[in-house]
């Protein structure tokens, strides 16, 4: 990614923050937050992939894993979309302004978060295995990314069930602490399994649609 691909990607984010905080009403007033957690780790990517000492790189690379679940978290925000009750009496979807805009409220910030997101774990597994000196590219980044997914995964686990946000780790971290000791079930690793699998479904599709570069596609088109 590029610099000005960089600034654009801040712009947006920024942006949309702004609107919403002075547009939205307070049935989605969770939206504004979970929008900049979602943010903060994919700010936290675009450090972490130029190059850095390497105390810093690992420092920052610990700070960007705590973060990182807070965009896939956005999925499960989705199930707000009940709140707008969509259905009219004849069972048909309603044509009203006001509950799409709320839906593109809610859809915009997770499909975009999630697609970045996904782009800053294969950024950050490839930086990864480059410092680690891993030789076989593939599957050093498959492995890579299979864990901070998994770890992701048990993320949206503690913030959607526990309630715990990540700043909850400085502010309160022995209590934290103790509710991931005590939250483990096989309902618990089925969900946790559920999530990680989407997640899986989702980079494998993002990684399809980059294998080939511009000079590869030009090439089979010719």
């Amino acid at each position: 990614m590029t610099r000005l691909q960089r600034w654009l990607v801040r712009l947006a984010y920024w942006g949309f923050m702004g609107f919403v905080a002075l547009t939205i009403h307070d049935s989605f007033s969770f939206l504004l937050l979970n929008t900049l957690l979602a943010y903060i780790p994919i700010e936290l990517s675009f450090w972490l992939t130029s190059r850095r000492s390497t105390i810093f790189f690992w420092l920052l690379a610990v700070i960007w894993l705590l973060f990182y679940p807070n965009a896939p978290y956005l999925l499960t925000d989705l199930f707000h979309l009940s709140l707008l009750k969509p259905y009219a009496v004849n069972g048909l979807l309603k044509f009203d302004l006001g509950m799409w805009r709320d839906f593109a409220y809610l859809v915009t910030p997770t499909v975009v978060s999630i697609i970045l997101g996904t782009y800053s774990v294969d950024q950050i597994a490839q930086e990864i295995q480059r410092r680690l000196h891993l030789t076989k590219l593939f599957a050093g980044r498959t492995l890579i990314s299979m864990v901070l997914f998994l770890f992701a995964s048990i993320g949206v686990y503690v913030g959607r069930f526990l309630r715990l946000h990540t700043i909850y780790l400085l502010i309160t971290p022995q209590y934290i602490l103790e509710q991931l000791a005590e939250m483990w079930s096989s309902k618990m690793l089925a969900f946790v399994l559920i999530i990680w699998a989407l997640q899986l479904v989702i980079y494998g599709a993002w990684r399809f649609t980059t294998t080939l570069n511009p000079s590869q596609n030009s090439n089979s088109e010719s």
